[in-house]
């Protein structure tokens, strides 16, 4: 923070430490830096008055150095591979293709930047050892799906890498408005294959789906299980398991916690997420609207039946840059809408208590656990056609006190519990995978204090959630 923003920051940070030492934090074990951070955080989210092309632009510098045992390889993944996933996108999205936006097929670039994190005496060939034991997680960064990118997550990645023993490869997935739905899912895709597949001169031997682990954060995170979604539809090898931090998986801001008033003054993230830098004069911005005008003139004038709710044609201007509103239930937009979400890999879903997408978190989690059990409301009525009946194993962590993606503030004990945890996911479900053994389905519901005790999430104080009739209807209009 330079020292003209600090100066324009005093008033927030007195005010800030005031309440803090009169009236307690919002949040009892909140200490005063992490109380300064959460309103700091806050305020850029509000005040932020740049475009959305100078947000994509700034590239987060933090006064981090690499740690020691830790070596970072630039990658490039070349157009074959994302000229690959295009054709499994176009044949997974056909029925939606109505309300999408055809430039997600025209790239601006020839590929895929990203990253290896991996321990610093890691041997690509691994001649000597078993390159079966070998595992690797591919990251997936959040921002709205418009901004973000791998910098900002470097630090908790090498941590992962460290506990873990996997390989991280973290990519720039292309951003909306540019390059709205599907693009990122066909990068991510992308991404898989390369892994799977790699060129003659990667310099490490083809990974096995079993060997792989999908995390994300945020918008990340939704885009993690949009792939496994996608792997999944198109019959494809699943990964081992998918992690899920803070996960965005409802588009519609259906569930009652995105909402939540209360939830103002303790978690960061804004009621208005998807445009919420739809500041102009922005050229990127007026030509998505342009374009978001032209398609919800064809969905009007088109006699196809779209998935969703009727409340979705109602809302008015574009709520977000990644898909016209006609658009947000679509599965890979909105997994938590999916027909089915059974038949996936194993998935680890992490929420804090105080924010806002948390009802969204957990409702994603019993839907996944019990297909049967909780379904959509009327307007899907395809469940029983599906072939993916089958329970998925997931273990869902709701932190006590915690907001969203609450694992990057690493100074606040539960983030370490967090990334802890998440590794050793990590490498149980990769050793269980690859050993061709794992264990009868489970479904694990944890709630976890500040200070790491873990006990049972009591299903009776989710009822609500569980009950909620309005999944998938957007909220007031």
């Amino acid at each position: 923070m330079d020292s003209l923003k600090f100066i324009r920051h005093i008033p927030l940070i007195i005010s800030t430490i005031f309440k803090y030492f009169t009236r307690g934090p919002p949040q009892p074990s909140w200490n005063l830096k992490l109380y300064l951070s959460l309103e700091l955080t806050r305020s850029l989210f509000k005040s932020y008055s740049g475009t959305i092309e100078e947000l994509q632009n700034y590239v987060l510098i933090r006064n981090e150095s690499i740690p020691s045992h830790i070596k970072i390889d630039k990658i490039f993944i070349s157009h074959e591979y994302r000229i690959n996933a295009q054709a499994y996108i176009e044949r997974l999205v056909k029925p939606y293709e109505v309300a999408i936006d055809p430039i997600w097929k025209s790239p601006r670039n020839n590929g895929i930047n990203g990253e290896f994190i991996m321990n610093k005496d890691w041997n690509f060939n691994n001649e000597e050892g078993s390159w079966e034991k070998e595992k690797i997680v591919i990251f997936l960064h959040g921002g709205g799906y418009c901004c973000g990118n791998i910098d900002s997550s470097r630090e908790i990645l090498c941590e992962i890498s460290k506990l873990s023993g996997a390989r991280i490869l973290a990519i720039e997935y292309r951003l909306a408005p540019q390059q709205p739905f599907p693009a990122a899912l066909c990068d991510a895709l992308a991404a898989y294959l390369y892994l799977k597949n790699p060129p003659n001169d990667a310099r490490f031997k083809p990974y096995k789906p079993e060997q792989i682990v999908l995390l994300g954060s945020s918008a990340g995170g939704g885009l993690s299980l949009s792939l496994g979604l996608a792997l999944r539809d198109l019959g494809l090898s699943l990964p081992a398991g998918i992690a899920l931090w803070s996960p965005w998986v409802d588009q519609t801001h259906s569930m009652p916690s995105y909402s939540d008033q209360m939830l103002n003054e303790i978690d960061y993230v804004p009621l208005k997420t998807g445009n919420l830098f739809a500041n102009g004069p922005s050229i990127a911005f007026d030509e998505f609207k342009q374009r978001a005008e032209t398609i919800t003139r064809k969905i009007q004038q088109s006699e196809i039946k779209l998935i969703g709710d009727e409340s979705l044609k109602r809302i008015g201007q574009p709520i977000n840059f990644y898909v016209v509103n006609e658009g947000l239930a679509i599965p890979y937009v909105s997994p938590v809408l999916a027909e089915s979400l059974g038949g996936l890999p194993p998935m680890l879903i992490v929420t804090g208590n105080v924010e806002r997408y948390r009802d969204e978190a957990i409702y994603l989690s019993y839907r996944a656990s019990n297909p049967e059990k909780y379904r959509l409301p009327a307007y899907e009525t395809n469940f029983d056609n599906s072939r993916f009946k089958f329970p998925t194993e997931v273990t869902l962590e709701v932190f006590d006190e915690m907001f969203h993606v609450f694992q990057a503030f690493k100074y606040c004990e539960p983030a370490n519990v967090s990334i802890r945890r998440t590794s050793n996911f990590i490498s149980r479900i990769t050793q269980e995978s690859v050993l061709a053994n794992p264990l009868p389905h489970r479904f694990s519901t944890l709630k976890i204090s500040y200070d790491g005790e873990v006990r049972p999430l009591s299903e009776s104080s989710i009822n609500h959630i569980l009950r909620w009739d309005q999944v998938g209807v957007y909220p007031d209009v």
